[in-house]
């Protein structure tokens, strides 16, 4: 596997299933990752990398 490059940003954190209590929230707490994964994404476009490239460097 490589090494993350150190100028690129680190994705955001993928909660646990079970950090969610299953009530149906509003935004649930998958919500807010899913939109910081989407600004992250941008960041990382904009920076001229692949964001899914970028991603499978990281452990899951």
């Amino acid at each position: 596997m490589a090494t993350p490059d150190p100028k690129i940003p680190r994705p955001p954190d993928r909660p646990q299933d079970y950090e969610c209590c299953k009530r149906g929230c509003c935004p649930c707490i998958f919500d807010y990752y899913y939109d910081a994964l989407e600004r992250w994404e941008a960041r990382v476009e904009a920076m001229g990398f692949d964001p899914k490239a970028v991603l499978a460097q990281y452990p899951s």
